[in-house]
């Protein structure tokens, strides 16, 4: 049996060196013509990136590529990378799209440099089996491509409302306890902390103030509460506000948050009426 197999494999190397001018196939290359972020989760631990490639076929016949066995290396992490199969036409290109997928603990510093609009280095080298005729070749080691790479991320500050449903006012100890809901909706594919003192200002004057920290998804809206304990002396007409309702103001510096990876501040400002 053992000897049958290497028949074949000997007679599938001269089919291959009969094929005129087929006989060393030029691997293909190909070039950035995209690179976008989808979104980068500090919860799940990983940052996602869209890739379009012009990948050119430098032969003179038609070359499938059947399947890859790459790496791409992502400023200093090195990851596995699939090339889909595609049939490069004589001579020509075709575009694809793929998804890369790096570990936010093995890429953290390139995944940093992109959100801070800094370049990163993208490599990608390895093998790919080709049909060329009857016989599937492999090519390789060779590089694809090698470029730096840039993603425009215009971030967006969160979107905070006061929710009136999740917020009370109630007496306790001599002190006003001022429950403040809030609603916060994340624009942006990058998800992150947000931590930071905030205050709480009642008739322009600030009374209060409690530590923010909450986790906000990619793209998505999260809900939390700020708890206040507040001087009576402080608040004029206390015991009125708890019929009608409290005016309040909430501001703060906070920090939009991935650890270890990225942060910003933003300026939190939003108010209404606490019942």
């Amino acid at each position: 049996m053992k000897k049958k197999v290497a028949l074949l494999a000997v007679l599938a190397l001269v089919l291959a060196a009969c094929v005129p001018g087929v006989k060393k196939p030029e691997p293909p290359q190909a070039r950035v013509e995209g690179f976008d972020l989808i979104s980068v989760d500090p919860f799940s631990g990983e940052a996602r990136f869209a890739l379009r490639l012009r990948v050119t076929n430098p032969n003179a016949f038609e070359l499938p590529l059947l399947e890859s066995r790459l790496a791409l290396t992502f400023d200093r992490a090195r990851l596995p990378f699939d090339l889909p199969a595609v049939t490069l036409p004589p001579a020509g290109f075709e575009v694809v799209e793929t998804r890369v997928t790096v570990p936010l603990t093995e890429s953290a510093e390139g995944v940093g440099k992109l959100l801070r609009g800094e370049a990163v280095r993208l490599r990608v080298d390895g093998r790919v089996r080709v049909q060329v005729g009857p016989v599937p070749l492999d090519l390789g080691p060779f590089t694809l491509f090698d470029e730096t790479v840039r993603v425009d991320l215009r971030f967006a500050w969160p979107r905070f409302e006061l929710d009136p449903q999740q917020s009370r006012l109630s007496l306790s100890g001599g002190r006003l306890e001022v429950v403040v809901g809030f609603r916060v909706a994340n624009p942006n594919p990058v998800g992150f902390y947000l931590r930071g003192p905030v205050t709480l200002r009642v008739g322009g004057r600030s009374v209060a103030e409690a530590a923010l920290d909450m986790p906000l998804r990619p793209r998505q809206t999260g809900s939390g509460a700020l708890a206040f304990r507040v001087d009576l002396a402080q608040v004029p007409g206390a015991a009125a506000a708890l019929v009608s309702g409290l005016p309040v103001e909430l501001s703060g510096a906070v920090r939009a948050e991935v650890p270890g990876v990225w942060q910003t501040l933003l300026d939190v400002a939003f108010g209404g009426r606490v019942r």
